[in-house]
């Protein structure tokens, strides 16, 4: 894939899930306010990834699992422009570790983001194993979006902690 080295980009991991369309959506507010793009991923893991390494894998269906790929992130990116019209949204399927094909998008990436459909109060073990590769090895920020009944309606929602040391700085006024 070629950089364009004068275009932001925001790449954001798709899978379908309620919390990876709020972090598509969340990736396109975010779009629209730095003039970037947005590029949603949905990996494909083969059957190869999901066994042991000695095991051999089952056979799959050819095609099947691309094409109900390709139909979660049409309705994925759909649902996201039908809020920000304006951003630019490209798409990528590809087949292999979630992780890596996020990381490997997002080398040269203003952004990651990502969708955590964990309900436990502790974020950092709720966080799944690709959620942690990418915060251990991503150049780039990564944001995290929260399971989305704990998402504000408002999105300029600033926690009140956060507006009590606000105000205290004078950053407020």
């Amino acid at each position: 894939m070629a950089i364009d080295s004068g275009v932001r980009r925001i790449v954001v991991g798709v899978d379908g899930s309620a919390e990876s369309v709020a972090a598509l959506r969340w990736a396109c507010r975010e779009a629209s306010l730095r003039a970037a793009e947005v590029l949603a991923v949905l990996a494909l893991e083969s059957a190869c990834h999901q066994v042991a390494s000695y095991a051999v894998p089952a056979p799959r269906q050819a095609g099947g699992s691309w094409g109900a790929a390709r139909d979660v992130l049409r309705r994925s990116v759909s649902e996201a422009l039908d809020l920000f019209p304006g951003v630019s949204v490209r798409t990528e399927i590809a087949e292999g570790l979630a992780a890596r094909l996020l990381l490997d998008q997002a080398a040269h990436a203003d952004m990651l983001v990502l969708g955590r459909n964990s309900h436990v109060p502790d974020p950092y073990r709720a966080a799944g194993p690709v959620i942690r590769a990418c915060l251990r090895a991503a150049r780039c920020p990564v944001v995290i979006i929260g399971p989305i009944d704990r998402l504000a309606a408002d999105p300029d929602h600033v926690p009140e902690a956060w507006q009590r040391d606000l105000e205290g700085s004078g950053a407020a006024r």
